[in-house]
Order: structure tokens, then C-alpha cells, then sequence
């Protein structure tokens, strides 16, 4: 059985602030990665998903997703321009 790599990148920000960057996460899995090194996880802020910044918007609200939001995301891929004429 292959097992893909996955990585966490982390930096302090400050001395109590960590951003962390996954490039495939797993329910609860910043929990557990600090829970193993004895730390605790106050708050969790998710600033993009895939190709979508969700800068702007604050806790809890939300907008409609655009074209280009989807393609961002990789659900939909763009026309073939041959095909359009």
C-alpha cells in the first residue's frame, strides 16, 4: 500500500500565533499535531480552501460562489474556446 506524503509548513507569528499551511488535512488534525507535542489549540482560522482566499469575509458569513470561484476550487474547468465558435 502507497502512503502520499503530506506536509504541514508552520511559522510563529507570535509567541501564542502560528500559521500553518496543509496541503491535505483531515477532521481535527491541527488539534491532534499540537495535542502530540503537549500544546493546546485555543482558535482555529481557515484563511483559503484549495484556490479560494476567503479574505473579507468574516466568521460566519458567507457569499455566493462565482464562476471563477468554482474553477478556483477545480469543480468546474474552463470551456474549450474551440468549441464555443
Amino acid at each position: 500500500m502507497l502512503h502520499r506524503e503530506r506536509r504541514a509548513v508552520g511559522r510563529t507569528l507570535e509567541r501564542l500565533e502560528v500559521e500553518i499551511t496543509l496541503t491535505e488535512g483531515r477532521y481535527h488534525q491541527v488539534r491532534r499535531m499540537f495535542a502530540a507535542t503537549g500544546n493546546h489549540v485555543e482558535a482555529l482560522q481557515r484563511i483559503a480552501i484549495g484556490g479560494l482566499c476567503l479574505t473579507g469575509l468574516s466568521a460566519g458569513e458567507w457569499r455566493a460562489a462565482s464562476i471563477d470561484d468554482a474553477r478556483a476550487l477545480g469543480v468546474m474547468r474552463p470551456l474549450d474556446t474551440a468549441a464555443e465558435a
